[in-house]
């Protein structure tokens, strides 16, 4: 898995490509994002329109960096997941945990509120 940074009006977006099935390569988004949150980053997107698949193990990924970026006062919103990655955090619901919007502009605006 890939991750992109960017900064979009002033809140940064993380763009992971690929597919998140766990193991040392997918625990490099939990690394990002703590050091985001050393950096005093702590409004955070992840565009999630380039991951095709997030396993079970690639979940608990996620929720580990959310845990943990909370932990440091942040917020993490995710943004674009497709349409098998949306159906995986809902029937898990996670989409419950997570605030999960169809458009980055909106996870960005949402964080700027």
């Amino acid at each position: 898995m890939k991750i992109k940074k960017k900064e979009v009006d002033g809140i940064t977006v993380l763009n992971p490509s690929g597919e998140m099935y766990g193991g040392p390569e997918n625990m490099k988004l939990v690394d990002v994002v703590l050091g985001l949150a050393d950096e005093g980053i702590l409004d955070l997107v992840i565009n999630l329109s380039k991951v095709k698949w997030i396993s079970s193990t690639g979940l608990g990924i996620m929720v580990s960096a959310r845990s943990k970026f909370a932990k440091k006062g942040g917020i993490i919103k995710l943004a674009r997941p497709n349409d098998r990655v949306l159906g995986i955090l809902q029937v898990t619901r996670l989409n419950l945990i997570f605030d999960v919007y169809d458009t980055e502009k909106e996870a960005v605006e949402s964080l700027q509120k």
